[in-house]
């Protein structure tokens, strides 16, 4: 996620026409691309846990969010991690039907 000038960019360019409705992958291609993140979004911190992404705005189902950088892992090698050193920045998700981890780049 981008931290500082870079969330304040001018996204109005990539916004569809108003009546057309981008798809999610598209939409996802945009601001990937970009390097930049969605409007939005701020980052917090939380007590105790640190850093956390809170959301500004309603978003629907299946719209898309961020892209979270990491190491895409199969749910063994997830579940090995974290019984050897739970860091707190492994998510599970679903991807293309398996389940997996998620790991944090630093």
């Amino acid at each position: 996620m981008s931290h500082g000038p870079a969330i304040a960019a001018n996204t109005d360019k990539m916004r569809p026409r108003r009546g057309v409705k981008s798809s999610p992958v598209d939409v996802a291609k945009q601001f990937v691309t970009k390097k930049i993140d969605m409007p939005g979004f701020k980052v917090e911190n939380i007590p105790p846990t640190g850093r956390g992404v809170i959301t500004q705005k309603p978003f629907q189902n299946g719209d898309f969010l961020l892209h979270y950088h990491g190491q895409l892992l199969t749910w063994e090698e997830g579940d090995r991690l974290e019984e050897r050193n739970s860091t707190g920045f492994r998510f599970f998700i679903k991807f293309k039907g398996k389940r997996c981890w998620k790991e944090a780049e630093a």
